[in-house]
């Protein structure tokens, strides 16, 4: 089995132990170029959901920029493939690659993540700030979410919460780790929530 295939296919099996747990989130996994042209995994995933009773897709697809302009008409198929299935789809590192603007009207996604590049001491950086600032107005035109990536500290923080970013993620609220240390990670921050 490809290890694109395998890793999603074992964190949708994750998904359901913390849901049998009662913990209920959804897992965001990065899907390659090569991936893209793997169409077997949309059987593999519809069994899996079948077989674990979910009524919806538990996953979040990133799909990089780069693997959108590469081959956009497989790319069009593998969102709405992925969509089909309930799962939401992200366009990952959005502002490093090579796309446009106009892309996002282009791919039926959910949501857009900012790179990290943005999120740096933004609340130092005019010019960041300015740049997030268009491109939340452009998302919410578009009815996408805006996640920062990165995030370190409660001063970036703090600009993106009230510039309308809709989530954050990085080493401010964790880091990485194995599914039993997030457990422990998880139930602490809904106490603290």
């Amino acid at each position: 089995m490809p290890l694109g295939r395998w890793v999603i296919l074992d964190v949708v099996r994750q998904v359901a132990k913390w849901r049998d747990k009662g913990i209920n989130l959804r897992v965001a996994v990065n899907i390659s170029a090569r991936q893209l042209a793997d169409q077997t995994i949309f059987t593999a995933l519809k069994q899996v959901l079948q077989e674990l009773n979910f009524e919806y897709c538990p996953i979040d697809v990133e799909l990089t920029e780069s693997c959108l302009i590469e081959n956009d008409e497989l790319a069009l198929s593998v969102i709405q493939q992925f969509s089909q299935l309930g799962a939401q789809v992200h366009l990952d590192d959005f502002g490093t690659g090579y796309s446009s603007l106009s892309q996002l009207a282009r791919f039926p996604i959910d949501a857009i993540k900012l790179d990290q590049v943005f999120v740096r001491d933004i609340h130092k950086q005019p010019v960041s700030q300015s740049l997030v600032r268009a491109i939340v107005a452009v998302a919410q035109a578009l009815n996408l979410q805006v996640i920062a990536e990165g995030v370190e500290s409660a001063k970036e923080d703090a600009f993106l919460t009230k510039n309308g970013i809709n989530e954050r993620q990085g080493f401010l609220f964790a880091k990485p780790m194995p599914a039993v240390a997030f457990e422990r990670w998880y139930k602490r921050y809904l106490k603290r929530a």
